[in-house]
């Protein structure tokens, strides 16, 4: 769904003298990672790609938040909670289900259950002074907190209540509020082969290669502004399997041979 990018401009009254916290932490795996297995289904790994789900699914993306889910964007409240990073989107039978760590189907996805607006409101834009760690389980609003006080500035009940107001047309049709702080960036980038126009990774800073060139397409899960989580991980397109498939910046390939 295309986003459209909207600057609320009373939220982005940002000082300049913080540091992001999140920006200094290094990047870890995700307990879950969607795995190529047998008979070209997706299941789960760890990331030593011990299996944790068996395979099951025709697709499988990783546990994460998902804000369509968000309370202005859904017209069923109930199913809000199913958009948390306890759940994962698969495709099973065709069909499209939020599943849990277990493996268990929980929602099937039905359009009639979401609004239709394709409106992002952007909170705090690339701000370095403010963080979050957690979501409001009711709303699936982002706490938001400064940086150096701790204290929580977003949801508040009085700014939720005036965007409320001053914006019914936009909730009506369907609106997501989103908090993207700027991250420190790791010295990893594609690089395509001259010989075979494959692409695989490389580390911008000493130049080497750490991922041979083997995809047609890379998606990388780091260095992505439209991520609230960042992983050492990618999606490439392998022409051999004509599967996308999540690979480490190691180069651990989550796919589990036959």
């Amino acid at each position: 769904m295309k986003n459209f990018v909207l600057l609320l401009l009373t939220f982005l009254s940002i000082p300049t003298h913080a540091q992001d916290k999140l920006a200094l932490t290094d990047l870890v795996y995700p307990d879950l990672i969607p795995t190529l297995m047998q008979n070209g289904l997706f299941g789960y790994c760890d990331k030593s790609l011990n299996v944790k789900i068996k395979a099951l699914f025709e697709k499988a993306e990783l546990f994460e938040a998902d804000y369509n889910f968000q309370l202005f964007h859904v017209n069923n409240p109930e199913i809000i909670k199913y958009g948390t990073e306890d759940y994962a989107w698969v495709l099973f039978n065709g069909e499209r289900y939020r599943i849990d760590k277990k493996g268990t189907r929980v929602y099937k996805y039905n359009a009639t259950d979401f609004k239709t607006g394709e409106t992002a409101i952007y909170l705090y834009k690339n701000s370095t002074v403010y963080c979050s760690d957690s979501i409001d389980q009711n709303t699936l609003f982002q706490h938001i907190k400064d940086n150096q006080s701790g204290k929580q500035i977003f949801p508040e009940e009085q700014s939720i209540q005036e965007f409320r107001i001053k914006n019914k047309a936009l909730i009506e049709e369907g609106v997501k509020l989103i908090f993207r702080p700027k991250r420190k960036e790791i010295p990893y980038v594609d690089f395509t082969s001259e010989h075979t126009l494959l692409k695989g990774i490389k580390n911008s800073e000493t130049n080497q290669i750490s991922v041979k060139a083997k995809y047609a397409n890379i998606e990388e899960l780091y260095n992505n502004p439209l991520r609230e989580q960042q992983y050492p991980l990618f999606i490439g397109y392998r022409g051999d399997l004509d599967k996308e498939i999540y690979v480490g910046l190691n180069g651990t390939e989550y796919y589990i041979k036959d």
